[in-house]
């Protein structure tokens, strides 16, 4: 698998699990599925990064995956705590 295949596959990762997580009645199951999401999504910055060094992308391409990245974990990372919340 290359970089851009591996990119490919962390994103749809993070879709899946997300929708996953969102369709299972325990709190617990849920926020197993978004944790599994967040990994996804941190295992696609230093991909992001190599397919920059391999001039696969442009810098400014990178930069912006990055941030849409940064942006994303925070939204998993709410929907984390949210079924925190919920569970109480």
């Amino acid at each position: 698998m290359n970089y851009e295949q591996a990119f490919l596959w962390g994103t749809g990762s993070i879709s899946l699990n997300i929708a996953e997580g969102n369709g299972r009645w325990h709190a617990k199951e849920r926020k197993n599925f978004f944790w599994i999401a967040r990994g996804s999504d941190f295992e696609c910055v230093p991909l992001v990064e190599l397919c920059r060094r391999q001039k696969l992308m442009t810098e400014e391409t990178c930069a912006e995956l990055k941030a849409e990245l940064e942006v994303l974990s925070k939204m998993v990372t709410a929907l984390i705590k949210g079924t925190d919340k919920r569970e109480q």
